[in-house]
């Protein structure tokens, strides 16, 4: 009984003790707040009447006990591991997922580059030829072309020779050539042709 008593008395006076400690801190206006209660349980010691530590005997563990501690480090690790080789395929995944999208970044940019490098170095010499040439053999050259060809070099070239070309063209291919243009270079003539066509 008195060891009941004193245990007690003991559990009070750390429970008063803790209260006031905080209470404490609080009047104080601390800015840190109290430490946060521990995770494990608190051994408590017991004091005797005679001023003495009372040791009691810790408990054997049980069977159960025993099972469960020393499976769970073990079955902890399993799933770590399994967790980590999942990580480590998934990161191979994406790694070869990202190998192969910047190797289809690189062939797009290389046909990109050399698509760019072939319209300009193309239409610079076209052109060049064709502003070099007499406005009558212009015409008949371009007479032969494919319509929408024809009207695209013609848009390029400087509008003076563009206009002594299409006047040594025959009328009826001249004029082609003068609509295919402002119907691709006019967004008002591109504008009303798309609502005739959908009339």
């Amino acid at each position: 009984m008195t060891s009941s008593r004193s245990h007690r008395a003991a559990l009070g006076l750390g429970l008063m003790l803790s209260v006031m400690t905080a209470d404490a801190a609080f009047a104080e206006g601390a800015s840190t707040p109290p430490p946060a209660a521990p995770t494990t349980p608190a051994k408590v010691r017991i004091i005797g009447a005679d001023g003495k530590e009372v040791v009691t005997p810790e408990a054997p563990m049980t069977d159960t006990d025993r099972f469960c501690s020393n499976i769970a480090n073990p079955a902890l690790d399993a799933r770590n591991a399994m967790q980590l080789a999942e990580i480590r395929q998934a990161e191979g995944e994406i790694s070869s997922k990202i190998d192969e999208l910047e190797a289809k970044r690189a062939e797009v940019e290389k046909w990109l580059g050399e698509r760019r490098d072939f319209i300009d170095s193309t239409s610079g010499i076209v052109i060049d030829i064709y502003s070099g040439m007499k406005p009558d053999a212009a015409a008949a050259q371009m007479a032969a072309l494919d319509r929408p060809i024809a009207a695209s070099l013609l848009t390029r070239l400087k509008p003076r020779q563009a206009s002594a070309i299409l006047a040594e063209m025959p009328a009826p291919i001249a004029s082609e050539l003068a609509a295919l243009i402002v119907k691709k270079t006019d967004r008002a003539s591109a504008e009303a042709g798309a609502k005739d066509q959908s009339l």
